[in-house]
């Protein structure tokens, strides 16, 4: 296979089958959607993904995917051979609770800093020039003094998880101007869909309310529900993702996430109708280690990627719950397993 110029030209659903992919965190929720897809589009995919207890990553994930799958950290120079050769690095490997980072704030650094410094090292000694597309989160951000929020708002984050993810990204962008790395960073907001573990309380408010709705159990909302949040369907990520891959993108930071935002009441109506739970909601107390590092209502504004690559979520919330409804009654062991 000859190698792409990475400067050249996006990967599209046309052209993957000239593609050799790399996806870190591939076994995860985004990870391995993004994984389903390259394959199903003729990419040569190798999954790097160190399995982290709790996390979200599985094997099931990528059952019967014709992948390679690598158990190892994305630091450790066992990934050196599986890098060299690739064209585009899918770089989602991190830890994503925010509740987690606060507990253990040395290992967040750890996955979500000090694994993608090694990582970043690894590919600038054996392939220097691949395209690489990095996720980080909208938490870098922290409590918006504007809305919608867009690329130039300040970055103050308020938890580790945001302090850690921002360092990543950062790494990336030096990797580019220092040495020339094509690189890209997507700020993600609050995504949705398959695939998503539904097993922990502590992976964002939306996988909670599907699990407990899909269950037919009260959701709980902390405040008066009045916070709002912009939601974005998986399938509309890896959308971006691939999009990210273009020239364009080189070098810069994008938001991604939904043009159309909603309460959290109004979220889990949604959720509950998707559903068809009898369960209903009721507003609750805030619990002080979630308040503590609360950001308040957030939208995101995705003008800059959209202008930059004409890349914008066309999945509505009810359009994207009732998928996901469907896919989690047809693998009933994600609101089960740990």
């Amino acid at each position: 296979m000859t190698r792409r110029d990475p400067y050249h030209r996006g990967v599209t659903a046309g052209d993957l089958s000239s593609t050799a992919c790399v996806v870190t965190g591939g076994l995860g929720f985004i990870g391995s959607n993004l994984s389903h897809r390259l394959v199903r589009h003729g990419a040569n995919v190798t999954i790097i993904d160190a399995l982290v207890d709790g996390h979200g990553g599985d094997r099931r994930n990528v059952e019967g995917l014709d992948v390679e799958i690598i158990e190892a950290e994305i630091g450790e120079p066992v990934v050196a051979d599986a890098v060299a050769d690739a064209d585009v690095v899918f770089n989602l490997a991190g830890q994503v609770s925010h509740i987690a980072s606060m507990h253990d704030p040395l290992g967040d650094l750890h996955l979500n800093t000090i694994c993608h410094a090694s990582f970043l090292e690894i590919l600038r000694r054996v392939n220097p020039t691949v395209r690489v597309v990095h996720t980080s989160t909208r938490q870098v951000y922290g409590k918006p003094i504007r809305q919608p929020v867009d690329e130039l708002h300040p970055t103050r984050p308020m938890d580790v998880n945001g302090v850690a993810k921002l360092a990543g990204e950062q790494l990336h962008l030096v990797y580019h101007s220092a040495y020339d790395m094509p690189t890209t960073s997507l700020r993600l907001t609050n995504v949705y869909g398959p695939r998503q573990r539904l097993s922990s309380d502590e992976l964002g408010f939306l996988p909670v309310f599907i699990r407990k709705s899909l269950l037919g159990e009260e959701i709980h909302i902390f405040g008066d529900g009045a916070q709002r949040r912009d939601c974005v369907y998986v399938d509309d990520v890896v959308d971006a993702l691939l999009a990210s891959t273009a020239p364009e993108a080189i070098g810069m930071v994008l938001n991604v996430g939904h043009a159309v935002d909603h309460s959290l009441a109004e979220i889990a109506a949604a959720v509950i109708h998707a559903t068809g739970s009898a369960g209903g909601l009721q507003l609750v107390p805030w619990p002080g280690d979630h308040q503590r590092i609360d950001i308040g209502s957030f939208h995101t504004d995705c003008t800059l990627i959209a202008e930059s690559l004409g890349w914008k979520a066309t999945t509505s919330l009810d359009d994207g719950l009732a998928a996901t409804a469907i896919f989690y009654r047809s693998h009933p062991w994600y609101l089960s397993s740990t």
